[in-house]
């Protein structure tokens, strides 16, 4: 392989952040996955803590890492 395979390999992940007033948690954060650009696939999730943006952030890696193979070969 010559890695140009995966050359055009993309993923996107927008988070939008704003403050609930209305919320106890104060939070919310709009994410938006869409793991493979070549596909119309998008999932959006809504969290209320920083920690659930980390989790939700490192999935999104892990799940790009694992389609495009670690090593950036297949």
């Amino acid at each position: 392989m010559t890695g140009r395979e995966h050359q055009d390999a993309a993923a996107a992940l927008v988070i939008r952040v704003w403050q609930d007033s209305d919320d106890p948690a104060g939070l919310k954060a709009r994410i938006s996955r869409r793991p493979d650009l070549s596909t119309d696939q998008e999932t959006t999730t809504v969290v209320t803590s920083p920690d659930a943006v980390y989790a939700e952030v490192r999935a999104s890696l892990e799940h790009f890492l694992d389609r495009v193979g670690r090593d950036g070969t297949t």
